[in-house]
């Protein structure tokens, strides 16, 4: 058994892939899609617990799972992720980035890459929504300070009417210290729906 980490470090290797629904609801993802400037990313879990009491004491705990909410930071939203993810669009003629209040963003699979004193771990988080990320900047003083853009994150689980489906209601997967090598080079080439 390999040893596992004992803390954790850094973030790199931000990727989505966008979901796609078929005309029965069935999710699927598309091309893994890398964007540099990864800065941090911090996702708190969301559900309500509740608490039954019998016998005069606590009897039964149901712990919620909603998913998570939260933040991604990065140096930069490129053009094509503001296009994918926020159904942002290019003018044809003058090549403007045009935000259009009638369109709603895209549902997109999230992988990123946390460090740790023995190995880095990849995650993936299958179904995520983000906000359009605020537009907001600085002037220059004695020193250059660099802005960053955020969005707001939701992760859903998946939702798959197909009753056979593994991932129906999955929310992430991640690699172990016991991952075999080649999942792990792997783990960006796709969306890994087999769980196997």
């Amino acid at each position: 058994m390999a040893t596992a980490n004992k803390v954790h470090f850094g973030l790199k290797n931000v990727h989505y892939a966008l979901i796609t629904y078929s005309s029965t609801g069935v999710p699927s993802w598309g091309t893994v899609k890398a964007v540099p400037g990864a800065v941090s990313v911090s996702l708190a879990h969301e559900g309500s617990d509740t608490d039954f009491y019998a016998d005069d004491v606590k009897y039964y705990h149901l712990a919620g799972n909603n998913g998570y909410t939260g933040t991604l930071e990065m140096a930069d939203f490129p053009a094509q992720m503001r296009q994918d993810l926020w159904n942002q669009s290019i003018s044809t003629t003058g090549k403007l980035l045009i935000e259009d209040v009638n369109v709603q963003p895209a549902e997109f699979a999230l992988m990123f890459e946390i460090d740790g004193d023995q190995s880095p771990e990849r995650i993936c988080f299958y179904r995520c929504v983000a906000s359009r990320p605020d537009v907001a900047s600085a002037t220059k003083a004695e020193s250059t300070d660099v802005q960053t853009q955020s969005c707001d994150l939701t992760v859903m689980p998946v939702v798959d009417p197909t009753s056979a489906s593994v991932i129906n209601g999955k929310v992430y997967y991640k690699t172990t210290a016991d991952t075999p090598s080649g999942t792990y080079t792997s783990f960006y080439s796709t969306v890994n729906t087999t769980l196997a």
